[in-house]
């Protein structure tokens, strides 16, 4: 995408900015099991947490909220997701273009030897 002419600074800036969306898409994509999730870890009734399975679980997200229900929360996941995925996503991404360019610079300097 940045083609030969690629920068740190542009790197960093297509890598930040498909991570994050990529981090929006998945938080919302997997809100549903993430309040199951939530659901099953503050369960008070220990023998009930026990026996609670994620089906049942999403059965009653469903009865108690409907649709609306499985997306409780959805707002601070993808909040938190996007940024987090575009940070990781871009720093690595960065640092192998740093790696990769100090290692072609080295290549062209023994070459010159």
């Amino acid at each position: 995408m940045a083609g030969d002419e690629a920068s740190a600074t542009t790197v960093f800036g297509a890598n930040f900015s498909a991570g994050f969306v990529a981090g929006i898409l998945s938080a919302s994509a997997t809100c549903p099991l993430d309040v199951a999730r939530t659901r099953r870890q503050i369960e008070n009734d220990p023998e009930r947490a026990l026996k609670m399975t994620t089906r049942q679980t999403l059965v009653e997200i469903w009865r108690d909220g409907g649709f609306k229900g499985f997306f409780a929360g959805v707002g601070p996941r993808v909040a938190r997701a996007g940024p987090s995925v575009g940070i990781v996503v871009s720093f690595y991404e960065v640092v192998k273009y740093c790696l990769s360019h100090r290692h072609m610079h080295q290549q062209s300097e023994d070459a010159d030897l």
